[in-house]
């Protein structure tokens, strides 16, 4: 087998055992107190131990585990105030993001890409209806939008650092998902295309300085709008 090909391979699977773990923890898959071995998580993933011995090593290093005296790792709690910051952190990084996209200039794909987003969302409202459909057409095209602008940016570590405060509760599409109150939903789905069309707008036309700010103020105040509504 080539060397390059069997190196590709185990470092895809060590990415799919670390994305997995991210969900687990998520998903507080794991107790408060319970010890996440190698062995565990083992039988758990249906994944061999080396992946898995690598995976938990990493996790570990990004401060997501906490090392236990003997063998194993418990998954670490987040306060509310580590939420906050974890928000204000991901509102830079897509903003940066964007900037990145709007100097670079918007190729056909990722124009295409954020129209149908943009349409898709406004079909839900034009509807007017929220019910499971409208719930995960949202969801498609939200995560349509903001992924085109992370892939565009053309600087894998802002997906990179990205990726690492998956594991923080989510406070927009889940938010939304969650929530009873129908009003309530409708009026953020609204401000979320309308925030949408004029980032799409300030990626147009190359303004870097508007795309930033107006990414960073969606990615990092969903909060406020769930006080606000």
């Amino acid at each position: 087998m080539d060397h390059s090909t069997q190196g590709s391979r185990q470092a895809n699977s060590e990415e799919a055992v670390v994305d997995a773990i991210r969900r687990m923890i998520v998903e507080s898959r794991f107790d408060e107190d319970g010890r996440i071995t190698e062995s565990s998580l083992s039988r758990k993933l249906g994944a061999s131990r080396t992946p898995v011995r690598m995976a938990l090593k990493l996790l570990h290093a990004e401060g997501i585990l906490i090392k236990l005296e003997g063998r194993g790792y418990r998954a670490r709690l987040f306060s509310e105030e580590a939420h906050v910051h974890a928000t204000e952190v991901r509102g830079v990084l897509e903003g940066l993001a964007a900037q990145r996209l709007a100097r670079n200039g918007l190729s056909s794909l990722n124009r295409e890409r954020l129209d149908k987003s943009v349409e898709a969302t406004g079909a839900i409202i034009t509807r007017g209806i929220i019910d499971n459909e409208a719930i995960e057409a949202f969801a498609v095209a939200n995560l349509i939008f903001h992924r085109t602008i992370m892939q565009g940016s053309d600087n894998p570590f802002i997906e990179d650092c990205l990726r690492r405060l998956k594991v923080m509760p989510d406070s927009g599409i889940g938010e939304v998902l969650a929530s009873s109150r129908v009003n309530w939903s409708l009026n953020r789905i609204i401000v979320s295309h309308s925030q949408h069309l004029i980032i799409k707008k300030a990626l147009e036309a190359g303004d870097g300085v508007r795309a930033f700010n107006m990414m960073r103020e969606h990615s990092s105040t969903p909060a406020e709008y769930h006080e606000l509504f």
